[in-house]
């Protein structure tokens, strides 16, 4: 199942200026302009913008893969950094990895503007049970 989405995922990702570009049951695509709100101290994208990307294209990819009729939620993200950015566009892709009973698996790769990848992210994820 592919999804349409023309704009941002939610309001964080409103707040960061993630745009998921493509999403479906197999591929999440979102892209990020960096800029100077997403910096620590140090003038880099801040580590928690990764794991905030991370979290978006991996738990709405297993929320199609799960339908979205569900719910599903995040249980651990391992972002892993890799490269500091300064500036430029990043996107991010996020592919499925497994699924056992009610827990699925995501992982994601970001990229910069050449193609080097600066973060990648692990997320596990369980569907919830409806109650009663």
């Amino acid at each position: 199942m592919t999804v349409e989405f023309s704009g941002y995922a939610g309001p964080l990702d409103e707040t960061l200026g993630l745009v998921v570009t493509e999403a479906s049951d197999q591929e999440v695509v979102a892209e990020l302009e960096v800029t100077g709100k997403l910096m620590q101290a140090y003038g880099i994208v801040h580590g928690g913008v990764y794991c905030a990307i991370t979290e978006t294209v991996c738990s709405m990819g297993a929320a199609l893969t799960v339908g979205l009729g569900e719910q599903v939620v995040g249980i651990s993200n391992h972002t892993r950094f890799i490269r500091a950015v300064r500036a430029g566009r990043l996107v991010a892709r996020a592919r499925p990895v497994d699924r056992v009973d009610d827990h699925v698996t995501w992982q994601s790769t970001i990229t910069d503007e050449k193609d080097r990848v600066v973060a990648e992210g692990t997320v596990n994820l369980l569907r919830l049970t409806p109650p009663g």
